[in-house]
């Protein structure tokens, strides 16, 4: 039989990483819930159509830019892979990758200046059309406010859910570790 301090440091782990992978995910639909309340966007494609395995790009200012910014990009059909791949003023990459049809991406404003360079791509087998807006990000920016009730509260919740599930899994994994050493040291004797 399994003694219960031995297994009480990977069950903690395990519903560490849970909550971490719960976090995560309603961290990415966030910015979907909130997007309704974003304030002024500014295009970056518009119904543009993408035939499978090509791309269309942009360049966007640094100048141009808040503070803190978000990339959102929608792709009809929804069911369609789409790639969103940057490059900042830096020479930085970053990419994602979408199934569900919605990407979005925070970007922060190079106070060097320069382009960023904005592409995305139709990894999919059937051609897809995209819309693509650049908007200030309301979280980062302190612009979401609560009079957008729950919205923003969201960001908040997903964040201390990945913090605190990534502390229980340490501590989970930290109690294993003592309770495994400690039954090893009394089977030694």
């Amino acid at each position: 039989m399994v003694k219960l301090s031995l297994i009480r440091g990977p069950i903690i782990a395990a519903i560490g990483l849970i909550v971490v992978i719960v976090g995560a995910n309603l961290f990415d639909t966030s910015y979907q819930s909130v997007e309704s309340i974003i304030g002024t966007t500014f295009s970056i494609f518009t119904d543009k159509q993408i035939l499978p395995n090509q791309f269309v790009n942009s360049t966007i200012l640094s100048a141009n830019l808040k503070e803190h910014n978000v990339i959102i990009v929608h792709a009809i059909p929804s069911s369609v892979s789409v790639k969103l791949e940057g490059v900042d003023p830096n020479g930085m990459t970053f990419e994602k990758e979408s199934k569900d049809g919605f990407l979005y991406h925070i970007i922060q404003r190079s106070n060097q200046g320069g382009s960023y360079i904005i592409k995305v791509l139709d990894t999919g087998n059937q051609p897809v059309r995209i819309n693509a807006v650049m908007a200030e990000d309301p979280f980062l920016s302190n612009k979401c406010s609560v009079e957008y009730g729950t919205k923003c509260d969201i960001v908040y919740l997903s964040v201390g859910m990945v913090a605190s599930g990534i502390i229980a899994f340490i501590v989970g994994v930290v109690i294993g570790m003592y309770y495994f050493k400690k039954e090893q040291n009394l089977q030694k004797k």
